[in-house]
C-alpha cells in the first residue's frame, strides 16, 4: 500500500513536468521559427535591394556609354566625310580610330555591304542586321550591345554624311564590364552569405534552374524545390534539402525569379533544443529529489 501510495504522490509531478517541457518545446519552437522568419526576411530583402541597386547603376551607366558613342561616331561620320576618298590607304583611318576610342570603325555602301574596315583581318562584310532599317533612313543613329566572352560590346551606327550606307563604330568598355561583375546576382548573394550558415539561391520557376548561388558551380543546374512551393510572395516552408531537414525562407524577386535562404533546422531549433535538455536534467532531478524524499519519509514513518 505504502508503495502504491509513493508512486501516486510521483504520478502528478511527472504530469506536470511532461506538460511544462511539452509548452516549452511548442512554444519556444514558434518563437524560434518566427525570429527567424524574421531575420531571413530582413536579409532577403536586403540581398534584393543592393541585387537591384547594383543593376540600376550598370543599366544607368549603359545608357550613359551610349549616348557617348552615339556622338563620337556622329563625329566620326562628320570627319569620314571630309577626309580624301584614299584615307583608308594611310595612317588617317587608324589614327580616327585612336582619337575616337574606339575598338573598331566600319564603312558600308548604301547595301550594307562593309566596303572598309580598320580590322582587315574581320570576316564582317555586311552590317548587322539590326541596322538594316539605317539604309533607308537619312538621319540614323542606333547603338546595339552584345555580350562576348563576358564583355559588353558596343556597335553604334550612324548614317554617312556623303555616300550613303553607314558608319559604324565597335566599343568595349572596361568600366561597364567590371561593373556588369557587380551586376550578376551571384556575387551579391556571394557577398551576403545565409544568417544561419545555410545555403542562398536565386531560382527561375519557370525553368526550374538556379540562376545565381552561393556556389557558382551549380549556377544553371536543377532547383530540387518545386516551383509549387512558392506559393506567396515571400514566406517559408520545411523541405528536405540534400537530405537535411530545413527550413526555405524566401521571396520574389521578379515574377518568376525567387530568393530563398535554406536554413537547417538544427541551426533554427538550437536555443529550444539546449532549453529542453536543461528542463528534462532539471526536471529529473526534481522529480527524483521528491521521490527520495518521499521514500525516506515514508520509512521513518
Amino acid at each position: 500500500m505504502k508503495k502504491f501510495s509513493l508512486y501516486r504522490i510521483l504520478i502528478a509531478p511527472v504530469i506536470i513536468s511532461a506538460i511544462i517541457i511539452y509548452i516549452a518545446f511548442y512554444s519556444i519552437g514558434v518563437v524560434e521559427k518566427h525570429l527567424a522568419s524574421d531575420t531571413a526576411a530582413e536579409h532577403l530583402s536586403a540581398i534584393i535591394t543592393g541585387i537591384r541597386e547594383d543593376r540600376n547603376k550598370y543599366e544607368q551607366m549603359k545608357e550613359e556609354l551610349c549616348s557617348e558613342y552615339e556622338l563620337r561616331t556622329q563625329t566620326l561620320s562628320v570627319l569620314v566625310s571630309q577626309l580624301p576618298k584614299t584615307f583608308s590607304e594611310d595612317m588617317t583611318s587608324e589614327e580616327l580610330r585612336i582619337a575616337s576610342g574606339a575598338d573598331e570603325i566600319m564603312i558600308t555602301d548604301r547595301n550594307g555591304l562593309v566596303i572598309f574596315s580598320t580590322t582587315p583581318e574581320s570576316k564582317t562584310e555586311f552590317a548587322d542586321e539590326r541596322f538594316r532599317k539605317g539604309l533607308t533612313v537619312k538621319q540614323y543613329c542606333s547603338t546595339v550591345t552584345d555580350e562576348k566572352d563576358g564583355q559588353v560590346i558596343f556597335q553604334t551606327a550612324v548614317t554617312r554624311r556623303s555616300g550613303g550606307g553607314l558608319v559604324i563604330a565597335v566599343f568595349k568598355s572596361p568600366a561597364l564590364n567590371e561593373l556588369s561583375k557587380y551586376a550578376d546576382a551571384s556575387l551579391m548573394i556571394r557577398r551576403s552569405p545565409s544568417f544561419g550558415d545555410g545555403t542562398i539561391a536565386m531560382a527561375d520557376t519557370e525553368t526550374g534552374k538556379f540562376v545565381a548561388h552561393g556556389n557558382a558551380s551549380l549556377i544553371g543546374s536543377d532547383c530540387i524545390i518545386p516551383a509549387e512551393k512558392f506559393r506567396k510572395q515571400k514566406g517559408y516552408f520545411s523541405f528536405r534539402y540534400t537530405l537535411e531537414p530545413s527550413f526555405v525562407f524566401y521571396e520574389y524577386f521578379d515574377d518568376h525569379t525567387v530568393l530563398m535562404d535554406i536554413v537547417s533546422k538544427e541551426y533554427v531549433y538550437t536555443k529550444r533544443t539546449l532549453v529542453l535538455i536543461w528542463l528534462i536534467v532539471l526536471d529529473f532531478t526534481v522529480i527524483l529529489t521528491c521521490f527520495l524524499s518521499t521514500r525516506s519519509y515514508r520509512k521513518n514513518n
